[in-house]
């Protein structure tokens, strides 16, 4: 018995064979997915975009603009400012004025001949030049000049008449007002300098626009960084991405990597695939043409007839029925003989042969005490063979040699009807043999070197009734290091 089986089988160790498929199928596919994206012109895209995304620059331009608000911001300390200075009574009165029309008229008069001649004239009077011109006439006068009659006396009367005129009155008047005095003195006043500054960045198409966008609740979601970021996430849930992401710069896929399968066949074709197999022994086909038994065989192998594709399942058949064959004695050499039964076999022969690698097949454990299903490796002599596993009379799985050297494991502990996948990984001086990826046994002296290929049979070794019995393979695979 083996107790590491017992033991693995008996506590939970030794996995579920349908979780372990599982697994690897499902992390083949992952793997699958991950190499069609890698040599896609989608990645470069998508990890530009991650690498903008995660930069401290863009991290530093999103939190920047999530934080504007208009609240606080130079905008509106402007636009407060210019508010407060609209409110100024002196700027209000200044505005006002600047826009009536008496100013408009005040200045038309300002550069009026009426106005300038009456400036003339009034200060003609007012610097008492009229009053020293009529003194001077009264000492010069002659008996017939009349002093109605001079310069002097015109001026003072027009200068009056002007001087009453709804005009000059106007003028005089607007000239004194506190209005215009305020107009004024506000005119080049630093306020007006700066209400008129605040007044043109205020009412600007710029300043209106950048307020609004510091209003909008939305400003983020509109930006273009916003686009860049959501291009970046869309892509991310993608499930091909999720899967990238998932394995990226991890081991997982370390074994698909460095291996590849270089022989496979899941038997899910209607019949056997003659490209793979073949249906007689390689030594049948050089010498018979055809199969043949050893001495002490109680089966013949037929050609081909026991052997079936059945639901994707391999099947050889060990059945109870009379078949003619030969028989290999040595030195007689071949000789005619009848069989009780009949059974199968399949090899690779020189199809397809192997030196190192791993061969794994899932198959199915249904140990029979008058029979033995075996599925090795062996190179052509035969000397040499590789047992993936071995089930029946002795249940076993290691290696054997014609020189009637073995070394082996036993199966004693798996449960008879179920499924298990037989791993054997084949390296220069080491063959070690998992199942369900659980390591079982390993080789590591008089470890084979020589190319062989792959070999299914089932064989009778004592009489049996309860037939037929079906030897069943799912699937085999076999990996060889990549280049």
């Amino acid at each position: 018995m083996s107790f590491k089986l017992f033991f693995l089988s008996t506590f939970k160790g030794l996995r579920n064979t349908s979780k372990v498929e599982t697994s690897r199928d499902n992390l083949w596919a992952d793997y699958q997915l991950f190499i069609q994206l890698e040599q896609s012109g989608e990645l470069p895209q998508f990890l530009a975009l991650e690498k903008r995304v995660d930069s401290s620059e863009f991290k530093k331009e999103k939190a920047e603009i999530r934080s504007l608000r208009f609240k606080g911001s130079p905008e509106e300390k402007s636009l407060l400012e210019f508010r407060k200075l609209e409110k100024n009574r002196k700027l209000r009165d200044f505005y006002q004025v600047q826009s009536s029309s008496d100013l408009k008229r005040f200045q038309e008069l300002q550069e009026s001949e009426e106005i300038r001649r009456f400036q003339l004239l009034a200060r003609y009077v007012q610097d008492r030049l009229y009053q020293a011109d009529k003194a001077a006439f009264k000492q010069q006068k002659r008996k017939d000049d009349r002093f109605e009659d001079t310069e002097a006396h015109k001026k003072y009367m027009e200068y009056q008449q002007l001087k009453s005129s709804e005009s000059v009155l106007f003028w005089q008047k607007f000239q004194k007002s506190t209005a215009y005095r305020n107009y004024q003195k506000m005119a080049n006043s630093s306020e007006r300098k700066r209400f008129e500054e605040l007044q043109a960045e205020v009412e600007s198409e710029e300043f209106k626009a950048r307020k609004t966008y510091l209003e909008d609740a939305q400003k983020w979601e509109k930006s273009e960084l916003f686009k860049e970021e959501q291009a970046y996430l869309d892509l991310k849930q993608q499930p091909r991405f999720v899967n990238y992401l998932k394995y990226r710069g991890t081991n997982a896929f370390d074994f698909f990597n460095n291996w590849e399968v270089v022989f496979e066949d899941h038997f899910d074709q209607s019949s056997l695939d003659t490209s793979k197999w073949q249906t007689i022994s390689p030594m049948g086909q050089k010498t018979l043409g055809r199969n043949f038994s050893k001495a002490g065989d109680l089966q013949a192998y037929t050609d081909g007839a026991n052997v079936q594709v059945r639901n994707s399942h391999l099947q050889l058949a060990v059945k109870k029925e009379k078949t003619d064959s030969f028989t290999w004695n040595f030195p007689i050499g071949f000789t005619p003989a009848s069989f009780n039964y009949s059974s199968g076999l399949l090899t690779t022969g020189e199809l397809f042969q192997t030196r190192f690698g791993i061969l794994e097949a899932k198959v199915k454990y249904q140990p029979k005490n008058q029979l033995v299903d075996l599925f090795y490796l062996s190179d052509f002599q035969n000397h040499h063979r590789l047992n993936l596993v071995e089930s029946g009379a002795v249940c076993r799985l290691g290696y054997a040699s014609s020189n009637g050297a073995t070394q082996h494991e036993s199966l004693s502990g798996l449960q008879a009807g179920q499924f298990y996948i037989f791993r054997m990984e084949w390296e220069p001086g080491k063959v070690c043999w998992k199942i369900n990826n659980q390591e079982i046994f390993t080789l590591a002296q008089s470890v084979p070197d020589v190319p062989m290929s792959l070999n299914i049979s089932s064989l009778v070794v004592e009489p049996v009734e309860d037939l037929p019995h079906y030897f069943e393979i799912d699937w085999v695979r076999l990996y060889q290091k990549k280049s």
